[in-house]
């Protein structure tokens, strides 16, 4: 009888221990030890372009024979239409020459955009202040070029 409630005892135990372990480590995942380091993961995945070719600024192109004015401005492209129509756009840059347009605000009549489509483009040469690009928006492909205003 002795033996099998020291061989009880030390199941019990055992229970406990393998208990405590296995509590403990998942605790210890969830600890604030290890949040740090998923933390740091996601933004190393951030990416961060410092020599954007375009600047902040303001730039110019034609459309249907009216100036159209862009601004980039803190990491936001606007863009302003004739009779106070606009296309609003937070821009991230993939690399120096290649920007996606993510759309956060439209008063445009007659365009294919809607606030959340993306677009994105790549300055395919620069001849003075002038930008040609080649933007891809719902696998359409478009060119065309802007001046940077002085």
């Amino acid at each position: 009888m002795k033996s099998t409630n020291t061989l009880r005892s030390v199941i019990f135990l055992l229970f406990i221990s393998f208990n405590f372990q296995t509590s403990f480590s998942q605790d210890l995942a969830q600890s604030i030890y290890l949040k740090p380091v998923s933390k740091m993961y996601s933004i190393s995945n951030d990416i961060v372009v410092n020599n954007a070719v375009l600047e902040d600024g303001k730039y110019t192109y034609k459309f249907r024979e009216n100036d159209i004015l862009i601004e980039i401005k803190n990491g936001i492209y606007y863009e302003y239409h004739p009779k106070n129509e606009f296309i609003k756009a937070k821009i991230d840059w993939i690399s120096e020459y290649e920007y996606k347009l993510i759309i956060v605000d439209i008063e445009r009549r007659g365009v294919p955009f809607k606030v959340g489509d993306e677009l994105t483009a790549e300055i395919v040469k620069i001849k003075g202040d002038e930008y040609f690009y080649t933007s891809r928006f719902n696998n359409k492909t478009g060119k065309g070029s802007f001046k940077k205003v002085k």
